[in-house]
């Protein structure tokens, strides 16, 4: 059943399920983010997560696959424990320089079958002789990235396995099995990080009717690696525009957040 999952039109049967408050409250944590921040709401950004686990569920292989984009749409609050529909389906899948192209989305709908979130995974599923030889670094210097510093973290490898433990993929636990791709050490999830920009957003995205959130992973963020928060002044509030920077000022995560209806 694993290589059927991938086939474009692949349905994932549709569950019923529901966001845990203490699951939520320690992914955040493992993000540095106080879980009140979202205050008996679900947190937007970990919808994903329920995406891999339901390509698990399924007999999808996902060890070694590398995130390198996520959208999310959303249509209003959703609170923590309630029951909500979450099915999927594979969208396309091709090939590209370092492997292949995943898109899979899922959907999330309230009991009354309102559609609540749609949340988009596009992800490489690398060729591994293209992706021998990576460092990750760059001969040019970096290009700076004009805005304000607003936060900054470093990664620790006890939080990378939090945030990741219920969902797999060795590439974030085995140094090991990292390397075999070609990275130094362990990678962050990408939606990990996502999820701690998303944090500062958190404010503008709980009074949102309804909104857009595009994160593209543009370089690895390892779990031990330093991360600076930029922001970039945007020309209202229904706009956001932040950018996570790597510890040599590269960046490793562009996120785009538009307000579509109401005020934020």
């Amino acid at each position: 059943m694993a290589g059927e999952t991938l086939i474009p039109g692949f349905r994932f049967p549709e569950a019923t399920l529901s966001r845990d408050p203490a699951a939520q409250a320690e992914a955040l944590s493992a993000c540095a983010l106080d879980p009140a921040v979202w205050a008996g709401q679900t947190e937007p950004t970990l919808w994903g997560n329920d995406g891999f686990r339901a390509m698990t569920a399924a007999g999808q292989e996902i060890d070694g696959y590398i995130h390198v984009e996520q959208r999310l749409t959303l249509s209003g609050a959703l609170a923590l424990g309630e029951a909500v529909l979450f099915s999927g389906e594979t969208v396309s899948n091709e090939v590209v320089p370092r492997g292949r192209r995943i898109v899979q989305r899922f959907e999330v709908r309230r009991a009354d079958r309102s559609l609540a979130v749609v949340s988009e995974h596009i992800r490489l599923l690398p060729d591994l002789e293209k992706m021998k030889g990576r460092s990750g670094a760059a001969s040019a210097p970096p290009e700076p990235v004009p805005g304000t510093i607003v936060a900054e973290k470093v990664m620790q490898p006890q939080d990378v396995v939090a945030y990741s433990k219920s969902v797999g993929n060795e590439i974030h636990f085995d140094p090991e099995f990292a390397a075999r791709y070609g990275y130094r050490a362990p990678l962050a999830q990408g939606l990990m990080t996502m999820t701690w920009m998303a944090g500062y957003l958190a404010q503008r995205l709980r009074a949102a009717p309804m909104a857009i959130l595009i994160a593209q992973f543009k370089r690895p963020v390892f779990w031990d690696d330093p991360l600076t928060l930029v922001e970039t002044a945007a020309s209202d509030r229904r706009q956001a525009h932040l950018c996570a920077l790597n510890a040599e000022g590269r960046v490793a995560c562009d996120l785009r957040m538009e307000v579509l209806s109401g005020s934020a």
